[in-house]
């Protein structure tokens, strides 16, 4: 197993541990991946079921997908000091590597994705 399928794991082992479900195979277009937390998502070229929280691994990290705003804004903005600017997009995280700031801000967000859907 090399670096990036480790990291993935613990990742997965995360999100399974903290919403209680275990991933599941989704594709939407190109994407494929594993989703949790699924909502019924709607726009102009997509009406269906989707994942609030996806992973996937790519050829240089772990991209972790969140499909949740805080006050009108992506909730990742807040925590590019944490990941760094270049590896937050507005709904993705490219993990290259963990440390337990890094750890206990996916916690965080998990934990807020749980909470938003438990709500919605």
């Amino acid at each position: 197993m090399n670096t990036l399928e480790i990291l993935y794991d613990e990742i997965k082992s995360m999100i399974d541990s903290f919403t209680g479900e275990n991933g599941k195979q989704f594709t939407c277009g190109q994407f494929e991946g594993l989703g949790w937390l699924d909502f019924y998502y709607k726009t102009t070229t997509y009406e269906g079921y989707y994942p609030r929280i996806s992973l996937k691994i790519r050829s240089k990290a772990v991209h972790f997908y969140i499909m949740l705003w805080k006050d009108g804004k992506p909730i990742l903005e807040d925590y590019i000091e944490v990941f760094g600017k270049s590896s937050v997009g507005k709904g993705c995280l490219r993990i290259k590597k963990l440390n337990d700031e890094k750890r206990l801000a996916l916690k965080e967000i998990i934990l807020e994705a749980i909470v938003f859907s438990e709500k919605n």
